[in-house]
C-alpha cells in the first residue's frame, strides 16, 4: 500500500472523539496508520493548585485527523486512545482546512496556544445579557474573565442594587 500524500484531495479533516484523557495516545498511534492526527492545545493559566501546569488539550476528548474517510476510518475508528470517530446521520464529522490552519496560526512555533493569544469577544464594562441559567434574559456590566476563562464577573442590577455576579462565559451574550 502506498502512503498517500499530506495534500491528496480525498482527504479531510474528520473529528475525532478520544477515550477520556487518551488524546495524545492516539495521537502517537494514529500518526503510525498514515493520516495525519492533530490535537490543539492550549496553555491555560493557573487558576488553583492542582490545575495542570503543561498544555493540555484545547478540545478536551478530541482530536483531528487528515485521511481518506473511504479508505482509512477503520485505521481510525480501531485506533488505541480513540473511542469514535464523530458523525453526523451516518456520515464523519468534517471540519474546513482554513480552520486547522487558523489553530496552527495560532500556536506558531511554541506549539500550543496562549491565554493572551485568544480574541475575546468581551472587555470590562461593556454591556452584555444573560442567555441561559437561572439569570436569563438579564442585562450587565461585564467585569472580567474568573477561573481560567470559563467564568465571568457580570455587575446586574437585582433587588434594587447592583450585586456581582459570577456566570459561565458561554451564557453571555454582548448588547450592541
Amino acid at each position: 500500500m502506498m502512503p498517500t500524500s499530506p495534500h491528496d484531495d480525498r482527504e479531510v479533516w474528520l473529528v475525532v472523539q478520544t477515550k477520556p484523557r487518551q488524546e495524545r495516545v492516539a495521537v502517537s498511534h494514529l500518526a503510525q496508520r498514515e493520516v495525519v492526527p492533530y490535537c490543539p492545545l492550549f496553555l491555560e493559566p493557573v487558576w488553583h493548585l492542582r490545575a495542570p501546569k503543561g498544555p493540555v488539550p484545547l478540545f478536551a476528548g478530541y482530536i483531528f485527523v487528515r485521511c481518506d474517510s473511504g479508505r482509512q476510518l477503520n485505521a481510525v475508528r480501531y485506533c488505541p486512545g480513540v473511542l469514535r470517530p464523530v458523525s453526523f446521520d451516518g456520515r464523519p464529522a468534517m471540519v474546513d482546512e482554513a480552520f486547522i490552519m487558523s489553530l496552527r496560526d495560532l500556536e506558531g512555533d511554541r506549539g500550543f496556544i496562549i491565554h493572551e493569544d485568544v480574541a475575546r469577544p468581551m472587555s470590562k464594562g461593556c454591556r452584555v445579557r444573560v442567555m441561559g441559567g437561572p439569570l436569563k434574559g438579564l442585562e450587565g456590566m461585564f467585569n472580567g474573565y474568573v477561573k481560567g476563562g470559563q467564568r465571568a464577573q457580570v455587575l446586574l442590577g437585582l433587588l434594587r442594587a447592583q450585586r456581582l455576579v459570577e456566570v459561565d462565559v458561554a451564557s453571555l451574550s454582548v448588547v450592541a
